[in-house]
């Protein structure tokens, strides 16, 4: 494994890294991701590693850029140490404030991304015709917020990859969802499924909102919203005071526009109260990527899951290399 280094703006190659202290790179799905390159304070590093330059590892199949956002040599042996984001972390820098609701999930991300300020040598992809509808609604914030959002509602994945050579590369923003092989099967039982840790739980889920707006005592508005026909132990409320939200241009407290306005608010913040669950753990597939859907059993707790690779997570030291897929929220069945 080596890295090129890229120009900010031109992604002309600039040098190589062949050798490091260490390094920790995680791609990942639909998040933020990150990459540490801890390397000797030579001269020649010291002039290639610097903020703004793009790092690209060479033996990788789809070709991910990591952006040196920090570099320091704040540690006891004064290495150089640069730190980053995938190329993603370009929509932290491009806001909006548009509302996503009920829309196609793929080409309301899409069209967000390609109304956005240009940006050197980035381009927005073709549609690949995913039909996942994004059924909440979430407005004003940056870019990147808005794709983590309706990818994690809608199981999409997106990225910025590096395509092209010498002077024709570009940087392509895509959404993607690779389709489920069935030869990725790993089990504690055969060994192919090692030093598992995992958390899942559902102590903040909500799936109901009241929410609470203009006005006083028994004139206050009041509307429900989400999955409002759940019942029993399935229903999970919670309070939304949306007080802020005031009626205007000759509406009332009861006015049905002013309401729409407070039931889109609840079902916003509904959003931050999703179930939570991770998995981490050793696989023996090196052929793992972001995205893909592995089918694990843990018959030690009763339970196999169907889930996607949330991050592929590669360490390298003096003493050897590993490869560590994370896994995003398990749908869990008994066994």
């Amino acid at each position: 494994m080596t890295f090129d280094v890229l120009d900010e703006t031109t992604l002309a190659r600039l040098g190589n890294i062949d050798v490091w202290v260490s390094v920790y790179w995680d791609e990942p799905y639909n998040s933020e991701g990150s990459f540490t390159l801890e390397v000797r304070p030579t001269e020649e590093n010291l002039s290639l590693l610097r903020e703004g330059r793009w790092l690209v590892r060479t033996d990788a199949a789809t070709r991910v850029p990591m952006r040196i956002c920090h570099r320091s040599n704040e540690n006891e042996d004064a290495n150089l140490v640069v730190t980053g984001y995938p190329a993603t972390w370009i929509f932290t820098k491009r806001v909006s404030a548009s509302a996503i609701k009920n829309e196609n999930a793929e080409a309301a991300m899409l069209a967000l991304a390609k109304a956005a300020a240009p940006w050197p040598k980035l381009e927005v992809a073709e549609p690949k015709g995913f039909d996942t509808t994004f059924e909440q609604q979430t407005s004003g914030n940056t870019l990147f917020d808005y794709f983590k959002t309706v990818g994690a509602a809608c199981d999409l994945g997106f990225r910025v990859v590096l395509m092209g050579k010498n002077s024709a590369k570009k940087l392509l923003f895509e959404v993607w969802r690779p389709t489920a092989d069935p030869n990725n099967r790993f089990s504690t039982k055969w060994g192919s499924l090692r030093e598992a840790a995992w958390a899942f739980g559902d102590g903040s889920y909500a799936n109901v909102a009241l929410v609470l707006g203009a006005g006083e005592g028994k004139d206050r508005a009041m509307v429900w919203a989400g999955d409002t026909e759940a019942e029993g132990a399935q229903r999970r409320e919670m309070i939304v005071d949306a007080r802020d939200i005031q009626p205007e241009d000759g509406e009332t407290v009861k006015s049905d526009s002013y309401l729409k306005k407070l039931a889109d608010r609840g079902a916003s913040k509904l959003l931050e109260q999703l179930r939570t669950g991770s998995i981490e753990m050793t696989l023996d597939a090196d052929g793992l990527e972001p995205g893909d859907v592995c089918f694990c059993s843990l018959p030690d707790l009763g339970y196999k899951a169907t889930v996607r690779v949330a991050d592929i997570i590669i360490q390298s030291q003096t003493d050897g290399t590993t490869r560590t897929a994370r896994l995003g929220t398990p749908v869990w069945h008994k066994i």
